[in-house]
């Protein structure tokens, strides 16, 4: 088997930054963040200002984070579900689960700032992003009137008076109704530009797949300009040659001596334009599989050398291009070249077992190297495949 690839040290750029996958950790973290910035003053206040006694302040405190990390952890199928309605009932029953005994005993104090809300709050606007516009809005006013409830009852039941309920100072109410407003429609906008980030990518895949079946059926039509005329007289010739051959047999042999000729021409025509196909500058077929596999979300690192032109790898570069658009959801892909002999490698990540087997496509390129004289190998481990083109003079 070839030796593990290796990319080579001389490349002075650095490697191509994927904007796709930072976009989704700036889209995930987002969320993260608003989670962060709806308990912070609650922890700050649970830790040092409230009248806590030692194991209600750590309950507390578990309760603080086990809402937020519930919330975090089941916000991620937003991004990688790429878009709303993936997140199951359960994680919503769950928020209120723990939302209801950390309400009662953050609030059993009537002393205790209604700020406390804003964590239960951030999770349900976080989760609430899984709902369309409108479910999404009767969503947070359900839970705002709910937490607003609940907190009331703790309070009168802890022996509060109820002129004390809400804050009396214009700092509290600002930043109550604040985060209350900021939280939502921060989060909205994170999610609409996730969203309009998986339809510009989407629509970058779609381009490139349109220019590939543009490619193919330019082919398919010079194709059958060639074979349709040529058959076409073919059949003509050899259907005159039938008619002659008891009348005039000098004239059918002519006739079947013309229907050869044609059929040379449309072979060599035939083979002509297959070799123009086949003759793909590698070059060009490296820059369009770039293009392709970073359209599809991979970061692509090349090194080939300058001198490394073989058609036959550049046919092996667009077979492996497409074996991996089919067959992986390739993170990061490596396309290495050598000189002596000419020898292509592509590596990629993200593969599943479906890949471990060689399906037609390879085995038809396979058959083409090794009538050139070159051959091809592959090789499948875990979730990475590697792909080796060797051409002529091998």
């Amino acid at each position: 088997m070839t030796e593990p690839l290796t990319v080579s040290d001389d490349l002075d750029r650095p490697p191509r930054r994927d904007s796709f996958q930072q976009t989704w950790r700036y889209n995930y973290w987002s969320l993260w963040i608003y989670l962060v910035f709806g308990s912070f003053g609650a922890v700050a206040n649970a830790l040092g200002l409230a009248p806590f006694g030692t194991l209600r302040r750590v309950v507390v405190l578990a309760l603080i984070a086990a809402i937020i990390g519930w919330a975090g952890w089941w916000a991620r199928r937003l991004i990688v579900g790429r878009g709303r309605g993936v997140i199951p009932r359960a994680a919503f029953i769950g928020v209120i689960a723990l939302s209801i005994p950390f309400v009662i005993l953050s609030g059993w104090d009537p002393a205790a700032p209604i700020g406390y809300l804003l964590v239960p709050w951030a999770a349900a606007t976080v989760l609430g992003l899984d709902f369309g516009r409108s479910r999404y809005l009767m969503w947070l006013v359900a839970w705002a009137v709910a937490l607003a409830a609940l907190r009331f009852g703790v309070f009168v039941v802890s022996g509060g008076d109820l002129g004390d309920y809400l804050p009396d100072d214009f700092a509290a109410w600002y930043l109550l109704g604040f985060f209350c407003l900021f939280l939502p429609a921060a989060a909205w906008v994170q999610m609409w530009v996730w969203e309009l980030t998986i339809g510009v990518r989407d629509a970058g895949v779609t381009k490139a797949e349109l220019a590939r079946v543009r490619e193919r059926l330019r082919f398919a039509a010079d194709l059958h300009d060639i074979q349709g005329h040529h058959l076409q007289v073919l059949a003509l010739k050899t259907e005159l040659a039938e008619r002659l051959i008891d009348r005039d047999p000098e004239e059918a042999r002519r006739a079947i001596h013309e229907a050869q000729q044609i059929a040379r021409t449309a072979l060599e025509e035939t083979r002509t334009l297959a070799h123009g196909y086949r003759q793909v500058s590698l070059r060009d077929e490296i820059v369009n599989a770039a293009s392709v596999l970073e359209a599809a979300g991979a970061i692509v690192e090349v090194d080939i050398p300058d001198d490394l032109d073989d058609p036959l790898l550049a046919t092996a570069l667009r077979e492996a291009t497409t074996n991996i658009l089919r067959h992986s959801q390739a993170g990061r892909v490596h396309i290495t070249g050598s000189v002596g002999p000419p020898t292509l490698r592509v590596v990629n990540d993200g593969v599943g077992t479906v890949a471990a087997g060689r399906g037609s496509g390879l085995a038809s390129l396979a058959e083409r190297l090794a009538a050139a004289g070159g051959d091809l190998r592959t090789e499948h481990a875990e979730d990475r495949f590697e792909f080796v083109a060797i051409g002529r003079g091998s």
